[in-house]
């Protein structure tokens, strides 16, 4: 079964929330690099001029919105390897 976030936009929201534990130490994920322009966005996955994960495929093809387990969607060419980066020891 498949948990927490599979998407890097998702992942760079979630850990911009503040903590209300001022001790829990949490990993801010920063969105390098520019905004595209509304006007003009880019090919491919809207995320990927400032995705950390983004390969060649991620400019040109545009990922489906999948189901990855019931209730959980992502739209990623690489969401399950996402998900196993995070959580291999």
């Amino acid at each position: 079964m498949l948990s927490g976030t599979l998407h890097p936009y998702t992942e760079a929201l979630l850990s911009a929330i503040p903590s209300v534990h001022p001790r829990d130490k949490k990993r801010h994920v920063i969105a390098r690099g520019e905004l595209p322009s509304p006007l003009s966005p880019p090919g491919g996955c809207p995320f990927h001029p400032r995705c950390p994960y983004a390969k060649d495929i991620c400019a040109s093809k545009r990922p489906e919105l999948e189901e990855k387990e019931p209730g959980h969607l992502a739209a990623c060419h690489f969401s399950g390897e996402i998900y196993r980066l995070k959580t291999e020891p």
